[in-house]
């Protein structure tokens, strides 16, 4: 009977930390979703600060971001080289830009702030040519890698 009951114990614990981490990994894929949603609010903000046009939502780029922010955590740093910017480029773009960051977890306007503070991603956030944004997050240890990509 004590065994019974050890191996029951031992059963309900597993299944608990399973469930557990499940619902983990939920919360954590929702908080990623609303960081990206943070910086793409944060960037049209700054934008409409200094007269421009906001940035559409764009579901391809925002894939395409996802995917290139999980290729330059796979290498544990960022680097726009890591594959040809114009691998990033949907057929729908004529052109495209990119910004990156790596640090540790964030607000949308802490992002933008530090981006704002870059002449080089300054002038992207800026730059009036851009109709469309997508934002990809992705987690490698206690950073987040954010990629930002911009089209017309």
């Amino acid at each position: 009977m004590n065994k019974l009951f050890t191996a029951c114990v031992i059963a309900w614990t597993v299944l608990v930390v399973f469930v557990m981490m499940d619902i983990s990994k939920e919360f954590a894929l929702a908080d990623i979703h609303k960081l990206e949603d943070s910086v793409l609010d944060a960037t049209n903000r700054v934008r409409r600060e200094h007269g421009l046009p906001i940035l559409i939502k764009d579901v391809m780029l925002a894939e395409n971001a996802k995917k290139y922010a999980i290729v330059n955590a796979s290498k544990g740093f960022i680097s726009h080289n890591h594959e040809p910017l114009v691998s990033r480029m949907p057929n729908n773009c004529t052109s495209i830009g990119e910004n990156l960051y790596q640090g540790r977890d964030s607000t949308g306007d802490d992002i933008v702030n530090a981006w704002m503070r870059s002449q080089a991603h300054r002038e992207n956030i800026l730059d009036m040519e851009w109709e469309r944004i997508g934002v990809g997050i992705a987690r490698t240890g206690s950073q987040i890698i954010v990629v930002q990509l911009f089209c017309r």
